[in-house]
């Protein structure tokens, strides 16, 4: 379905005489739910307009700019809310389930004991502890953070390790045996050494070896088994639990466990004023603290949450289809209004649920990483405090590098920790820098590789390599891999251009007639300044928007040929666009970038008409093909982008980036819609990481010479070992003189420094 991601504006109702209704800020699949809103006839008085938002951090910044109302938010979204603008956001309502209407939290993380075991707060310290699971909220959130609070855990910060490392060393050190089940860490290896070092941890646990989240003493109830029936001294779990529990083992005598306080009382299980840690918030509606439309807003909340169930229970669901991705609710719920209105910080203090996320730790290397235009620097840092929002440390820094440096240059010298690179540059990392890839992305079912693919008109009249001479080219930039090795290889192969004096941008620029290779004429491709100036004509800079053709880079506007994103021909998407309105006649890209772009898949203004049968592919042998049919018609098969770092990131470093960009990767995969990592922001695609990625994936086995495809590596070697054939010629008849006598000694000689000299 067809939505428009520069602002999709649904109008619910038709009661809106008195202007438009409340604004409601939806995620993609809101919006289709939303659709069901409008045709549903029963919430005919609603007054709510859904207005689409690319993810929850996009809706944070329309409630900010004014273009949305209100949204709904996870108290991690609060979170956000509070670090980004916290006064300037307030809380409005909560969505509570029917049923627990009454109930301040969501839940409570209790401490469940052994009477006869635990006494008080200074009996943890040595005690056989049961956890729900590693960084869950009950299990280990709020113990551990709130332990560290009240100075019962320390960490040891004088010995250099992971952030991960160093809260399951303070954990084995405080705890006697414990059972933490889950993944320590995202990457196998990683979780094996850890659990091997720190296994005290899994000492507990039904299956100590394996010590994962399907563990039976996982969970809110098993942490009460481990704590009941494998003789525990303490489980952390939430507070329902403990009840349901407790009911269903009637043989168990409660009187011998009760609820330990932060204050060291141990209470009754069955007290009617029960303690808790930490307790996790409702989910809430969250608005501007200037709205001053506040009450209509809880209102209209509130009668839409009503219209959400249906009048009979004699439906499969008591809700209707749209409630869940409209309002996030898969349960009977009410609206409960925060009178007044309370601003973030309150309302994750009170429960003291702000501990959980900015709890105490050592001081953090963060991992710096290099982006190279102004909006990749936009979304690295809103990547950065998304992952802080999230609990997933230590803390990520975006860099850009100065005009006269890149990103692998300043991996290289230290400056930065890590960047993304596509198969060329990271190639080109490797040789003149010495990086080395840690992290791959994947794209689903190809695993980490792509095809390189040339993409014509259908009704273009190139069925071959040989007559796109004299024709304009649309590449995603210089040195680039599908939009530039892997063409020029083809091209060689083929005979069409002159491989002699190794000038390939020489060669391209006369093949072509005009172009748009970005960094084309930049220093760094171009360090004499001899590369044609037609690998730019084609290029705009920044998009002006609506105008076609190549006539519109006269002004020579900013970003005019960069090779970033700041050059709206740049890249994947950007070398398409090329050709669909910046007079290309072939565009060098990847498989997926045509059925990314067309059949709605882009609703930016240039593409939203664009259909992918009007597009085909150029076959490598000779004829055309559907865009579909890239497994047989292609350029060549391509290794993944990749994660880079240099060798001044020592082993702590490089787990550190691996445990960061793994989490992340596992939290903002394709579908969820609290951050898009593999995908558009603010309607520009292949951001950092490229749209298509699936997810990321460790290359802790791979050498530099495994992470790429034979083929693909051999093509770049032959490409950066090229000497002009003369140079060639000059040695083998030198060799050949070598053979005719002494005399030919000196000769020998002054052609062997002759070869130095122009090698120079």
């Amino acid at each position: 379905m067809s939505l428009t991601l520069l602002g999709l504006v649904l109008v619910v109702a038709v009661a809106v005489a008195d202007g438009v209704g409340v604004r409601l800020c939806v995620t993609p699949a809101g919006a289709t739910a939303c659709k069901g809103l409008v045709e549903d006839s029963s919430p005919a008085s609603l007054n709510l307009v859904c207005v689409l938002g690319n993810d929850r951090y996009d809706c944070l910044q329309k409630v900010m700019q004014k273009e949305v109302d209100v949204m709904a938010a996870a108290p991690e979204d609060v979170f956000l809310a509070r670090e980004l603008y916290n006064d300037q956001i307030h809380v409005l309502a909560e969505t509570r389930l029917a049923e627990e209407k009454n109930e301040a939290w969501r839940y409570m993380g209790v401490a469940v004991v052994r009477r006869n075991k635990i006494k008080s707060v200074a009996d943890l310290r040595g005690s056989k502890s049961c956890h729900t699971g590693y960084a869950r909220n009950a299990g280990w959130n709020i113990p551990f953070s709130h332990l560290l609070e009240k100075g019962e855990i320390n960490l040891d910060c004088t010995q250099r390790m992971t952030v991960v490392e160093h809260d399951l060393k303070a954990a084995s050190s405080y705890f006697g045996l414990a059972c933490i089940p889950g993944d320590w860490a995202p990457d196998n290896e990683t979780d094996f050494k850890l659990k091997k070092a720190y296994n005290n941890l899994c000492t507990m646990c039904g299956n100590p070896e394996r010590c994962d989240n399907v563990d039976e003493h996982a969970g809110y109830e098993g942490a009460l088994r481990c704590l009941v029936e494998s003789h525990g001294d303490v489980a952390w779990t939430k507070l329902s639990a403990v009840s349901q529990y407790f009911k269903s083992k009637s043989e168990v005598s409660t009187t011998d466990f009760g609820l330990l306080c932060p204050d060291g009382r141990i209470l009754d299980l069955d007290t009617t004023k029960p303690c808790h840690w930490a307790a996790r918030p409702w989910n809430s509606w969250i608005a501007r603290a200037s709205n001053e439309n506040k009450k209509g807003i809880v209102s209209e909340l509130t009668k839409t949450m009503d219209a959400a169930v249906l009048p009979t229970e004699s439906e499969a669901s008591p809700l209707r289809p749209w409630a869940k991705d409209v309002l996030g609710i898969s349960s009977q719920s009410v609206i409960h209004a925060r009178s007044p209105p309370i601003t973030p910080h309150d309302f994750l203090k009170e429960p003291g649920y702000d501990t959980t996320i900015e709890r105490l730790g050592c001081t953090e290397v963060p991992v710096k990483m290099c982006i190279n235009s102004k909006l990749a620097k936009e979304k690295c840092a809103a990547l950065s405090q998304v992952l802080k929002s999230r609990r997933i440390r230590p803390a990520l820094e975006c860099v850009m590098p100065a005009s006269s440096d890149d990103c692998l240059a300043m991996v290289s010298s230290g400056t930065a920790h890590i960047t993304t690179a596509d198969g060329g540059d990271v190639f080109r990392g490797h040789v003149e820098y010495g990086l080395i890839p840690v992290l791959s992305e994947r794209y689903g079912q190809l695993d980490a590789s792509y095809f390189a693919v040339a993409v014509v008109h259908a009704n273009s009249s190139i069925t071959s390599l040989s007559q796109l001479q004299g024709k304009n080219s649309c590449h995603t930039g210089i040195e680039k891999t599908a939009g530039w090795k892997i063409p020029v290889v083809t091209l060689l192969e083929a005979g069409l251009l002159k491989a002699g004096d190794c000038d390939y941008a020489g060669e391209l620029g006369k093949f072509f007639s005009s172009s748009c290779a970005p960094g084309a004429k930049d220093h760094k491709y171009d360090p004499r300044g001899t590369n044609p100036e037609s690998l730019c004509s084609l290029c705009v800079g920044n998009d002006v928007g609506g105008v076609n053709g190549p006539s519109y880079t006269v002004g020579r506007t900013q970003g005019y040929c960069e090779r970033s994103a700041d050059e709206a021909f740049y890249g994947y998407t950007g070398a398409f666009k090329c050709l669909v309105q910046g007079g290309g006649d072939v565009s060098f890209v990847k498989h997926t970038t045509v059925q990314e772009n067309t059949n709605g898949n882009n609703e930016a203004e240039w593409a939203k008409n664009l259909r992918a049968l009007d597009f085909k592919l150029l076959c490598k042998d000779t004829g055309t093909a559907d865009v579909v049919d890239f497994n047989t018609c292609h350029l060549g098969r391509v290794p993944a982008h990749k994660v880079l770092t240099g060798i001044q990131s020592d082993n702590i470093m490089v787990e550190e980036i691996r445990i960061l960009l793994l989490r992340a990767s596992e939290m903002f995969p394709k579908g969820q819609d609290v951050f898009t990592m593999f995908g558009p922001f603010q309607g520009k695609q292949d951001i950092i990481f490229k749209d298509s990625a699936t997810e990321l994936v460790n290359v802790r086995q791979d050498t530099f010479h495994q992470s790429l495809e034979e083929s693909y590596y051999r093509a770049l070697t032959e490409l950066s070992t090229c000497r002009p054939k003369e140079t060639k010629l000059h040695f083998t008849m030198t060799a050949g003189a070598l053979t005719s006598g002494p005399c030919c000694f000196i000769h020998l000689m002054v052609c062997v420094v002759f070869l130095w000299l122009i090698s120079c």
